[in-house]
């Protein structure tokens, strides 16, 4: 077996365990019955439009990552570009400790246009991060109106330090390590920040389709620092056990139900699963670049 292979598999291992060892830590705190009742009680109606709003927010990503694409001089389509990015997301869910999505779209935009890799891999990254960047910037805001500033006590300045250096950093990062993407910095932001509004109107959603009608703010903010810890490496694919495990810590803190918590994590992880099966229908187009602009090599 090759190092690669090695790093692949130990690399699962790791997400399985960091998961199988946060949701054993959950169900030791929160009432199993309760968790089952939230579950089984959602409005489907709430619930749709949660879908929605998610499967809405993924779209807008899909347009964000095209602009960092266009940084590098590759134009794809858009229709081909949305259906790259839910096949992205599947190779996420579905594959855990294979290529991932990111290095599938690598992969397959380097072989069809000759893209350096180097270039295709800063782009994806910084996608990330931008992204990353708007999910604390939103969590500064709700900590603000909710209940984090109290509990930080005389360090809530923090959270105004964090909302008001938030995109400076980020513009510095850009402007002195990746200056070739610069041009498309302004609306990649716009893009970022309306990506997870999106996914805080399908939080709202999420809430009520469970029920709950009080304590949105820090639902919010325990949503948006939930998906920061999905997001880290150690993570298993769609934050399985990590977000659960964020959102009952959380709760605790914020005098929440535990229960409620842990099944809204555990429905927004049932979402992002179900939405990212749409890119199984795209697989057999993904043979050449028949929806990029017919000015691309081909």
């Amino acid at each position: 077996m090759d190092k690669a292979k090695l790093k692949k598999r130990l690399k699962l291992v790791v997400q399985l365990l960091v998961a199988a060892l946060a949701i054993y830590l959950v169900t030791g705190q929160i009432d199993l019955q309760e968790y089952k009742k939230q579950l089984l009680g959602l409005h489907p109606g709430w619930l749709m439009l949660a879908v929605l709003a998610f499967n809405g927010s993924k779209v807008l990503s899909a347009f964000r990552l095209n602009y960092f694409f266009k940084s590098l001089g590759l134009s794809l389509g858009s229709v081909y570009n949305l259906k790259l990015y839910y096949l992205g997301m599947l190779y996420n869910q579905v594959f855990p400790g294979g290529i991932g999505g990111d290095g599938y779209k690598v992969y397959l935009l380097n072989k069809l246009y000759e893209t350096p890799v180097k270039g295709l891999i800063t782009a994806t990254l910084l996608d990330r991060i931008s992204g990353v960047v708007a999910l604390g910037f939103l969590a500064f805001i709700t900590g603000l109106f909710g209940s984090s500033a109290q509990w930080l006590d005389t360090y809530s300045f923090l959270l105004w330090v964090g909302l008001i250096a938030a995109y400076p950093s980020y513009y510095l990062l850009v402007h002195f390590l990746f200056p070739s993407y610069k041009k498309y910095n302004h609306i990649t932001n716009i893009q970022a920040i309306g990506v997870q509004g999106l996914q805080v109107l399908c939080a709202y959603f999420m809430l009520q389709a469970l029920g709950i009608e009080a304590g949105y703010m820090d639902y919010f903010t325990l949503f948006l620092v939930s998906s920061v810890a999905a997001a880290l490496p150690i993570s298993a694919p769609g934050g399985l056990g990590v977000r659960e495990w964020v959102m009952v810590e959380g709760a605790v803190i914020f005098a929440l139900n535990g229960s409620a918590a842990a099944a809204f994590a555990s429905i927004f992880f049932i979402i992002t699963l179900f939405s990212s099966l749409l890119g199984s229908v795209f697989i057999r187009q993904f043979r050449g670049p028949d929806g990029a602009d017919s000015n691309q090599k081909t």
